[in-house]
């Protein structure tokens, strides 16, 4: 059994926060487990669901502004570059993601809650790792970078005993697995020009 799908193994949980980058961690779906990350999930699984993802295939331009085009929302790339740099805890410049969160907060209705949460989540999620998608397959067939190159090389989980897990994201696992594996793989795929048949 892959660590991925052993519900032994949670996300590691992290602190809940009024505002910012830290709010965000503690509002999406990404680093929450259980029934209230079953709720968050159905929040972006249902964004999702409203756009097709062969409608995704052939547009031109970043994958956010494609997609935040397709959802109807108004959140300019560069801000959610800010956020997704710094989106995994200890990755970035935490400042300039959290005054681009708060901007695309008041862009998106001004309410920190799970709603606004899951847009910004989806679209931050969809910044860097479907870019880095984008820009590989158009020169390596998807299968080599998936194997040697994947758009998201890790993930973490916090084992029974305590300690954190390091989980290789490669090949058929570069997607995730289990209750966290990636809920926009066929638009993510689509952005990319490629098919969903693409990978297993």
């Amino acid at each position: 059994m892959s660590i991925l799908t052993d519900p032994r193994y949670v996300v590691p949980p992290v602190p809940d926060a009024p505002r910012g980058v830290a709010w965000l961690r503690a509002s999406v779906a990404r680093f929450s487990s259980g029934e209230t990350h079953r709720r968050r999930r159905a929040l972006v699984v249902a964004l999702l669901d409203t756009v097709p993802p062969d409608s995704l295939r052939g547009r031109t331009g970043h994958p956010v502004a494609v997609l935040a085009r397709a959802l109807d929302l108004d959140a300019p790339v560069e801000w959610v570059a800010d956020v997704a740099q710094a989106y995994q805890p200890g990755t970035g410049d935490e400042a300039r993601a959290d005054d681009a969160t708060d901007r695309l907060v008041r862009r998106l209705g001004g309410a920190y809650d799970e709603a606004t949460a899951a847009r910004i989540g989806l679209l931050v999620q969809a910044c860097q790792a479907t870019l880095h998608l984008v820009d590989r397959t158009r020169t390596t067939p998807l299968d080599v970078v998936l194997r040697d190159d994947p758009p998201a090389p890790s993930t973490k989980r916090l084992a029974p005993n305590g300690e954190i897990v390091r989980v290789p994201l490669a090949g058929d696992l570069a997607f995730g697995a289990g209750p966290h594996a990636c809920p926009g793989r066929a638009h993510a795929l689509a952005l990319a020009g490629l098919p969903e048949a693409a990978t297993p």
